[in-house]
């Protein structure tokens, strides 16, 4: 599907879902999720899409599973960490507020706000949080795009 996305150097904020989609081998989204992955050349990952994988997959597959997955993952080479900020909180917070948002959306604006401070796309299979990030400015990759891996991709 992806072959003309092999990216050397494209990096990318990396949502939950998408490492969630690629450790559930029956989900609807794990082979897109493998291809984009795999044609990233750096997974930019805030710390807060660490603590969500490791919630989500401690339900969906249990505790061990989830644990060995994570482990796997933040040894992975392509696998960058970086922290949320002050910054990234403050406008998550002010964003909700202005816009009037369930504290669910909450961990979305942030991770939004972590793409748009570091001046990356966005890769996620959230089509709320991909719209968001179009109408912020942020760039995307898209899954559900005819050409996903293009970093400007529209929502």
């Amino acid at each position: 599907m992806l072959g003309a996305c092999a990216v050397t150097s494209l990096s990318a904020v990396v949502d939950s879902n998408v490492y969630v989609y690629r450790a559930i081998e029956d989900s609807v989204h794990h082979e897109t999720s493998k291809e984009l992955l795999n044609a990233l050349s750096h997974w930019v990952t805030p710390t807060l899409v660490i603590h969500e994988v490791v919630w989500t997959l401690s339900e969906l597959v249990g505790r061990q599973a989830a644990l060995l997955y994570v482990k796997a993952l933040l040894a992975h080479n392509k696998v960058e960490v970086v922290p949320v900020t002050k910054q990234d909180i403050s406008w998550a917070l002010g964003a909700v507020a202005d816009e009037g948002l369930s504290l669910a959306r909450y961990n979305d604006k942030v991770i939004l706000f972590v793409a748009r401070r570091t001046g990356l796309p966005l890769l996620s299979f959230d089509k709320k949080l991909l719209s968001q990030a179009s109408r912020a400015g942020v760039p995307t990759i898209n899954p559900y795009s005819t050409t996903p891996c293009d970093p400007l991709g529209a929502a």
